[in-house]
Formats: C-alpha cells, structure tokens, sequence
C-alpha cells in the first residue's frame, strides 16, 4: 500500500521488459494483465514503442489500460480461452512477448497467445504456483520462459530515470488519510485500478 514499496515492486516491470537482449521494438506485441505491475508494463512497453494488448476480467479496466496506450484488450472472464482472441488479434501470430502474472494451468495459454520463439516473463503466481504444463506446444514453438523476481537497485535507478523521460506516472486510484486506513483496505478488497494510498504524514 505505501508509495516506497510499490514502487519499488514496480521495477519488476521494468525488469521483465529486459528479458532478452532487446526490449520490445517498435511495432512489437506485448501481453500484459490489469494490476498494479501489469499497468506499470503497459505504460513501459508503450513508451518503447510496443503495440499492448491488456488482459483483464473487467471491462472498465480493459478500457483504462486503453487509456493509457493499449491498443486491445480482451476480458477473460467473458472469453475463458481468452489465448484465440490474442491470435485474432496479432493475426494469427500471437505476441513477442507476455508477462504472465496468474501463473497455474493458465501458463497453456500464455504459450498458446505467444508467437513461435516469442518470450514469456513469469512474474506471479496468482492463481497457483504449480502449472499442468502442456511441454508440446512449448518444444514446438519454441518458447523461452524466465521468472522474474525483484528488479535489483541499478533496474530501479534505470527505471526511474526512463519514467521522468517520458513523463509516466503512477496511476492512483484513491487516495485515503491514515486514519481511514480500514476504508483503504476495503477499497482495496473491492478491487482498484491502479493504486491505493493511505496517506501517513501530513502536509
């Protein structure tokens, strides 16, 4: 919830950006999910150029990453093989590069969304850390997977330094006074769009 480790957590982004030799190029198709780390990846990937395709299983979100330099989105929820409609999308090709936040058996489809020798960067595990993995289609069209940890400092230097060049800020969806802190937190269990701060010092 605190400005600092948000953050800092917001490096990863950063970091899973920089999973090959080179970031994603101009015209380039990059996956990414609704949350905190994934707008941060969207906002990123657009300013290097990337085309961004949201994944999320809201609509409203969908259209707030749009907002923010998306050029698709795709609800989840309302398309469960959600994968079909990225290659509709790319067509048929599937994106260079997905950052995968859910984790579990929804990894399938992560490959499945991602072109033959496209990347995928593991950065959560939302929905399980353990995965039935299909190796098949992974062999076959030759996917490269790394996990992405916490960014060391020289990633959030770097980083920092790229958001003031481009101007990229932050998306905070409220903020609250400390001594609302049980309305953050609520707030929070709702679901947000971007951040929610609880404002500990005064001005």
């Amino acid at each position: 919830m605190s400005t600092e480790r948000q953050t800092s957590k917001d490096a990863v982004s950063e970091n899973a950006l920089s999973t090959t030799p080179q970031r994603p190029a101009p015209a380039a198709q990059d996956a990414t999910g609704s949350g905190g780390v994934s707008i941060f990846a969207a906002q990123i990937a657009t300013a290097l150029g990337a085309n961004v395709i949201a994944t999320s299983s809201k609509d409203e979100n969908l259209q707030a990453v749009k907002a923010l330099g998306a050029v698709a989105g795709v609800n989840y929820r309302t398309h469960p093989e959600w994968a079909e409609e990225v290659l509709k999308l790319t067509d048929g090709k599937g994106v260079d590069l997905l950052l995968d936040v859910a984790g579990g058996d929804g990894i399938n489809q992560s490959i499945a969304a991602t072109k033959a020798g496209g990347r995928i960067a593991q950065i959560g595990f939302l929905t399980g850390q353990t995965s039935a993995l299909n190796l098949m289609p992974m062999i076959f069209r030759q996917t490269t997977f790394r996990g992405i940890a916490v960014a060391p400092r020289s990633s959030f230097d770097r980083m920092n330094a790229f958001l003031n060049e481009h101007r990229i800020r932050p998306v905070i969806d409220h903020v609250y006074p400390f001594e609302q802190a049980r309305e953050a937190y609520q707030h929070l269990a709702r679901g947000a769009f971007g951040k929610v701060v609880i404002k500990v010092g005064k001005d």
